[in-house]
């Protein structure tokens, strides 16, 4: 074995620094072993002196180090030249680290030549740059748009994104402010209010409606951050966006279906009624008065007849035009279908004034009509109006006396228009609440069942429980004839209370007989919004003992939560007493989209009116599609109702639906019924009932 060439003594004291890594080999001897390390080599390897003397001085390389990086430094060795490079080498602990090496030749007099390695840790400083390096790759590869601005708000830097999103080149927005792409749909209260949030959280998160280079509309979902130094002060701010101008135009285009008539452009029945709800209440405060014209034309079926259905799409077209010319901004006005029109004028005071409007409407609807195959045609309407100042009065008693009012005036004589009597609505009201509780109190109400089938397995996994009154002399009567007696009065969270019991005990009894099946409730606003359901739900739940989900608790679309933070969180307690949560009439309102994404949802319910032609008209077939497409996304399962025909279930399983429900699968039925049909040992359904699975 070669001897190591020893250092002098003068020369390893004066290399004993404590701030820097010292090694020193011979360069004469192959390998290259060490002759000399200082204590900083020894705190920065964690090996000992006497353990590395005479070792390579490779010895810190391992895999990981950079093979191109040891040839570069064995050339420099070779050629005697000095190098300066980075390797990851390992400590005697195995623990990786960056090594800075500088490497230079040192000869003495006599000719001896000896390499000189001076070593420090970088590992912060090469972690930080591959930090820069992957926040850089993200910066120009993101999807989504960057900019960064200087305290003062100047655009000092544009990710390739921006670029594409807005179509502005970086050179083209550097040193100016982002407000060159506003769209001048937000005031300045708006952008004040925006980075006061800044200023005070650190970021703000929104929609911004803004437009691109070419002019066209962007509608960005954008987080501004505020950049602050060592001392708070704002330094920079980032601004990231990301393009939902199509979600949101399709958004917007699903709640226009959803809330209006497709050939008129009027708001439809379900939307009107739930404006109409809303004024009511505001009664209690402003008592100003409300009124409901119900129109009907007269002799409208000999256009169809005699011009064609198109002709007569047309000419409804026309008065719905004239309609709303004659309306006022805060009016409502509708198309219920076929030729009935119906506005509701707020603000009015008095009847009579009611009664001019109306006259308006019929001598401007008597004016003759220019069809398209250049034929004239002039029709009339009759008008019946119903007129109140109490805010309890619900728009079903008040829309109920329009209508009668309306066929008052067809009978004497069409063209005319025919007063509610205002008595006859107060007494209505007053008269049904005190019948409705009676028959309430006196078991009349009673639930029938409608089932539900999973499209994935053709079994009835539910049933929806739908409220019905036994009248003694009317025979079995709808819930439109007391249903909004009930939510709008004391009645209100007796009944919730009553319908929850009612689901627990029917879906015990299912249970009883070996099947697995959720019953659905509808679900008042009052009822979740008091938190009385919870209560219910936990009693229900102890009494069948339940220790699996037993009810679904539905809620309305067109129901308007007070506060919807408050309704997601008893929503979500429900879940912890065996209840699921579906959204009902989806497509019915504008509040589906919302309610759709922010509630704790399983099911998305899909209106019965917006199915009826999913398999005969395309945008129908496109709607439920992409409701369908959501609600997945979303995680939620997809219910259609109303489902009448073999076309149309067979359409909604291609579409990817999950459960159905309608008169094609069976009819709401009383329990007896039910059980004659599902239950008993003669029964031969079309679906059979899902079993538990220790019953199968």
């Amino acid at each position: 074995m070669t001897p190591l060439a020893a250092l002098p003594a003068q020369l390893t004291r004066l290399l004993e620094i404590p701030s820097l890594a010292i090694s020193v080999a011979d360069g004469e001897t192959p390998d290259c072993p060490l002759v000399f390390v200082n204590e900083a080599f020894e705190s920065l390897t964690g090996y000992r002196r006497d353990e590395v003397l005479g070792r390579s001085c490779r010895f810190l390389q391992g895999e990981q180090t950079d093979p191109r990086a040891i040839e570069q430094l064995r050339m420099a060795i070779r050629r005697g030249e000095p190098i300066t490079l980075t390797l990851k080498n390992r400590r005697r602990d195995g623990t990786e680290f960056w090594n800075e090496l500088s490497l230079s030749t040192l000869t003495t007099d006599s000719g001896y030549r000896y390499l000189v390695g001076l070593q420090r840790d970088v590992s912060k400083r090469e972690q930080a740059w591959k930090q820069l390096e992957l926040t850089e790759a993200v910066f120009r590869n993101t999807h989504d748009g960057i900019l960064v601005t200087d305290a003062s708000k100047r655009i000092i830097d544009t990710n390739p994104a921006f670029t594409r999103l807005t179509g502005y080149a970086q050179a083209e927005v550097l040193g100016k402010r982002p407000n060159l792409l506003s769209s001048g749909k937000h005031d300045s209260g708006f952008y004040q209010s925006m980075f006061a949030a800044v200023e005070a959280r650190g970021f703000w998160t929104g929609d911004i409606w803004n437009t691109r280079k070419d002019g066209s509309q962007l509608i960005e979902n954008t987080t501004i951050s505020a950049i602050r130094n060592d001392y708070g002060e704002i330094v920079n701010y980032i601004g990231v966006f990301r393009d939902i101008t199509q979600r949101r135009l399709n958004q917007a285009r699903l709640e226009r279906i959803a809330s209006y008539d497709p050939l008129t452009g009027l708001f439809n029945r379900g939307h009107f009624n739930t404006l109409l709800d809303r004024q009511l209440e505001s009664l209690e405060f402003t008592q100003t008065g409300l009124a409901v014209l119900f129109l009907d034309l007269d002799d409208f079926k000999p256009i169809n007849d005699s011009f064609g259905h198109a002709s007569g799409d047309a000419l409804l077209v026309e008065i719905s035009r004239r309609l709303k010319h004659l309306m006022r901004a805060n009016d409502l006005t509708a198309r219920f279908g076929g030729d009935e029109f119906v506005i509701a004028l707020n603000g009015l005071g008095t009847v009579e004034k009611a009664r001019k409007v109306a006259q308006k409407v019929l001598d401007d609807i008597i004016q003759p009509y220019e069809l398209d195959n250049g034929e004239w045609a002039t029709v009339s309407a009759s008008v019946g109006i119903a007129f109140t100042t109490a805010h309890d009065t619900t728009s079903g008693a008040l829309l109920d006396a329009a209508d009668e009012a309306m066929y008052t005036a067809k009978q004497q004589g069409k063209n005319r228009i025919a007063l509610a009597d205002p008595q006859v609505l107060s007494h209505q009201t007053e008269d049904l609440l005190a019948r409705v509780k009676t028959a309430f109190e006196a078991g009349e109400i009673e639930l029938f069942f409608q089932p539900i089938l999973d499209l994935t397995c053709d079994e009835i996994t539910g049933f929806e429980a739908l409220a019905r009154w036994r009248h003694p002399e009317k025979g079995v009567l709808g819930p439109q004839h007391f249903i909004d007696i009930i939510t709008h009065s004391s009645l209100s969270l007796p009944f919730g209370r009553w319908l929850i019991d009612q689901a627990g005990q029917v879906a015990s009894l299912l249970r009883h007989h070996g099947h697995a099946a959720l019953i659905g409730v509808n679900l008042s606003q009052d009822q979740i919004e008091t938190g009385a359901f919870i209560e219910a739900l936990s009693t229900t739940r102890h009494r069948y003992d339940f220790s699996t989900p037993f009810l679904v608790a539905e809620v309305l679309e067109s129901t308007c939560f007070h506060d919807l933070d408050l309704a997601c969180s008893l929503l979500s307690e429900a879940r912890q007493h065996g209840a699921l949560v579906a959204l009902d009439d989806f497509g019915s309102g504008i509040s589906s989209i919302t309610y759709a994404s922010q509630l704790p949802l399983d099911t998305i319910k899909v209106d019965r009116r917006a199915v009826m032609h999913v398999d005969s008209r395309e945008d129908q077939h496109q709607f439920i599609g992409g409701i369908i497409a959501m609600g997945h996304a979303m995680q939620r399962r997809v219910l259609a109702e109303g489902i009448e025909t073999d076309a149309q279930l067979a359409t909604l399983r291609k579409l990817g639906c999950d459960l159905a429900q309608g008169y094609l699968i069976d009819k709401p039925m009383a329990y007896d019924d039910l059980h004659e049909r599902y239950l008993s040992r003669s029964a031969s359904p079309r679906y059979p009932l899902r079993r538990l699975p220790s019953a199968r």
